[in-house]
C-alpha cells in the first residue's frame, strides 16, 4: 500500500471521493505490512463533510454494515449497527440509541486530497488485529 505524507502525518489512500454521494457510505480494508490492518468506512454527510470510523460496534465488536457499503439508516442521517440496531451520530460516532449508548465508534483521522480520502497510518497501526 502506497504511503504518502500530508500535514506532518503518514496516510494511505482508502476511498475515491467521487464514489461517495451525499448521505452515503463506503467500506475499505487497509493493511500495512503483515500484521497491521484496518476495516473501516467513510461517510459523506448531507452538507458534504467526510468522516471515517473503524467498522466495529463498541457493544459487540461486530461489523456495523448491513450489506457491503451500507452503514447508514435509510434516511442517511445516522450510522446504524446491523446486529442490534444501535444508532450513532455521523459527525462524532457517539451512540445515542441502543445497548452502547454513550460510547463512541473509533474515529479515523483523514485527509481529503486529489479526489481521494486518505487514512492515517497511525490509526491503522492502533486498530485491533483482525
Amino acid at each position: 500500500m502506497e504511503e504518502v505524507e500530508f500535514e506532518g502525518g503518514v496516510y494511505v489512500k482508502a476511498v475515491e471521493v467521487a464514489s461517495l454521494a451525499l448521505m452515503s457510505s463506503k467500506a475499505f480494508q487497509l493493511s500495512i505490512g503483515e500484521q497491521d490492518g484496518c476495516d473501516g468506512f467513510v461517510i459523506r454527510e448531507e452538507g458534504g463533510a467526510l468522516h471515517a470510523y473503524q467498522n466495529s460496534c463498541p457493544h459487540t465488536g461486530a461489523p456495523l454494515n448491513w450489506t457491503p457499503d451500507q452503514f447508514l439508516t435509510r434516511s442517511g442521517r445516522y450510522i446504524q449497527c446491523s446486529i442490534h440496531g444501535a444508532m450513532f451520530l455521523t459527525e462524532t460516532g457517539e451512540c445515542f440509541s441502543g445497548p452502547c449508548a454513550g460510547k463512541f465508534l473509533t474515529r479515523l483521522n483523514i485527509v481529503e486530497k486529489s479526489d481521494w480520502v486518505y487514512i492515517s497510518v497511525a490509526d491503522i497501526q492502533k486498530s485491533p488485529s483482525k
